[in-house]
């Protein structure tokens, strides 16, 4: 069957507009997916190195590291302080001997929050720590799963993970530094529905990702911890 000229266009016109509307879905899928495998082959490696680092020096208040403060700069911006830096040095120092293909760049102060494009703990696979929080080491002793000794965050690609209002954006994932363990922030109902759901911190979904293994909340606003878990 022989197609005319204007069938041919029109065919072609028509696969063009399922294509401009598939495609880019299909791409942001996909790179979604490449968020997921990188957050969890992080939390894997690091975890691990943490309670390797917990079995040899004892818990964190056995590390000789003192509590995170803040200072103002010169233009009145809250920034790290460089005795906080050099906490966070000792921290990696030590983490480093048990995480494989990782190469530690020294964190410094910064005007605001410490946003340094290649800074931090930088794994082979270019998943990287960009900012760190310890609280009073010497009262982090209690081996409970909700208590506090830090945070920190983690970006998987290399695009700018903050806002124009300093707040971290949907690439960024929280953790948080337990005496012996560490744990995603947002593991729960209550924190998946305020923070997470709504859009008002995305870097409070890692518990998510991590457990149901999709960014299916970007999508949806009908999803639940304990029941519909994609948006398809």
């Amino acid at each position: 069957m022989a197609f005319t000229l204007a069938e041919v266009l029109i065919t072609l016109g028509i696969i063009g507009v399922v294509a401009a509307l598939t495609i880019p879905s299909l791409v942001q899928k996909h790179q979604e997916q490449v968020t997921v495998t990188k957050l969890k082959k992080f939390y894997s490696a690091f975890s691990q190195a943490y309670t390797m680092a917990v079995l040899e020096h004892g818990t964190l208040d056995n590390w000789g590291l003192e509590s995170s403060e803040l200072v103002e700069d010169e233009d009145g911006n809250s920034i790290h302080s460089e005795q906080s830096f050099e906490q966070y040095d000792k921290f990696f120092n030590i983490i480093d001997k048990y995480l494989q293909k990782g190469d530690y760049k020294k964190l410094h102060s910064t005007t605001g929050k410490n946003d340094i494009e290649n800074s931090g703990y930088i794994l082979s696979d270019g998943t990287r720590i960009v900012g760190l929080w310890l609280s009073d080491p010497s009262g982090c002793v209690t081996s409970k799963p909700t208590y506090y000794c830090g945070d920190f965050y983690v970006v998987t690609d290399n695009k700018n993970y903050y806002d124009k209002d300093k707040n971290f954006k949907k690439n960024a994932f929280a953790f948080k530094i337990n005496p012996e363990r560490i744990f995603p922030l947002g593991n729960d109902e209550n924190s998946f529905k305020n923070y997470c759901l709504n859009g008002k911190n995305y870097a409070r979904c890692t518990g998510w990702v991590i457990t149901h293994g999709n960014m299916d909340y970007l999508h949806c606003n009908d999803l639940s911890w304990n029941g519909k878990t994609k948006c398809k």
